[in-house]
């Protein structure tokens, strides 16, 4: 059969979209629904734990991916990557561009949250909120964003942007401001990447009523859930829970905490107070309900969750596989806090904790 120029023409043309089409089927489709945070790493940091210090590296990141994970959190102190000049300090940078590489070699996601930004802290009794406000910090910090866009630009959609952690405006409404600001200044040159966006106080369930989600498709929403914080932090002492206190097991009865916390502390409950599966049921159900008539369709994250070292075991496994069943039941992806540190999933010797067995039970 002779084929006309211009249908062999269209036979080429053809043959490169499908041979392109099959390429983009071949790519990694990168998923962002069972994720771990890397917790004092490039953030957070301390004497003991300084920034970027070499106890994470590669074969952390084959471990995670090992486990089933299939995306990473990191946590950044964007103070740390910003020069007195305005730009960036590709030294501190450098570490996380390392780690960036490893996890892409590992077919993981990642997440560049900044945990922390000029003027935006959200550590217990040393808040900031002035970025909120301050609309010539604001603009700084939008430059900043916007730098950060560009120097990443050339990453594929296995990174994603966080514009904060748990930020503490002081009133909810003004984070919708700075959402915006910073959005505006990544979409400059990354018109597509899939961005988070929280709500105040601390990443609550409870203020995402207030809010304004952007009309921009590739904006998702992450929220924190550490309920009830009698159980997941009990005997922290940054929450000032006392070291003494009775054992808090989940689900279960309260013991008698009177003795042991200040009458109006803001998570005291009475003595025999039942801790149950159905109230994480019941607050999920509420961001739902929510986010079905105010943001249909939107990816919800649920970005931190845990339980700190002090719970038991049995009752570690038994809230952790409450909250990252329930997020999955509904489509939700998860990052649970954190990897190796006081929640983590592995322990100092490199073992998996109760921690890891809530979230991947060893019978299915």
């Amino acid at each position: 059969m002779i084929f006309s120029a211009g249908f062999r023409r269209l036979l080429h043309v053809i043959g490169i979209v499908l041979a392109g089409a099959s390429a983009c089927a071949a790519a990694p489709a990168y998923s962002f629904k069972k994720g771990v945070n890397i917790s004092h790493w490039l953030s957070q940091n301390e004497p003991q734990q300084p920034y970027a210090a070499p106890w994470f590296d590669e074969e952390d990141i084959t471990w995670i991916a090992a486990q089933g994970f299939d995306h990473i959190r990191y946590p950044v102190d964007g103070r740390e990557w910003l020069l007195p000049d305005g730009t960036l300090d590709e030294a501190k940078i450098a570490p996380f561009v390392r780690a960036l590489a490893w996890t892409k070699a590992h077919g993981l996601g990642a997440i560049l949250d900044m945990h922390f930004l000029p003027g935006a802290s959200f550590d217990p009794g040393s808040e900031q909120n002035t970025v909120f406000t301050d609309l010539k910090l604001q603009e700084k910090v939008a430059d900043f964003w916007a730098r950060v866009a560009r120097r990443f630009v050339n990453e594929g959609d296995y990174l994603r942007f966080e514009l904060l952690n748990e930020p503490v405006a002081e009133k909810n409404d003004e984070l919708n401001g700075f959402n915006r600001r910073m959005l505006a200044a990544i979409r400059e040159s990354n018109p597509v990447r899939m961005v988070y966006i929280t709500s105040n106080r601390w990443s609550a369930f409870s203020n995402v009523g207030d809010i304004e989600v952007p009309a921009d498709p590739n904006v998702a929403l992450t929220l924190h859930f550490y309920e009830p914080m009698l159980f997941t932090h009990q005997r922290a002492p940054w929450v000032k829970f006392p070291a003494n206190m009775p054992a808090v097991r989940f689900p279960g009865a309260l013991p008698d905490l009177a003795p042991y916390l200040p009458a109006k502390h803001y998570a005291l409950k009475p003595a025999g107070y039942e801790l149950t599966v159905r109230q994480i049921d019941e607050a999920f159900d509420k961001v739902a309900a929510w986010a079905a008539k105010n943001a249909p369709g939107r990816e919800i994250h649920i970005g931190e969750f845990g339980v700190y070292i002090a719970a038991d075991a049995a009752s570690k496994r038994n809230w952790i596989a409450a909250v990252s069943g329930n997020a999955a039941r509904r489509g939700w992806g998860w990052a649970v806090w954190d990897y190796q540190d006081s929640f983590g999933v592995r322990d100092a010797k490199g073992e998996p904790t109760p921690i890891l067995d809530g979230l991947f039970p060893k019978d299915g």
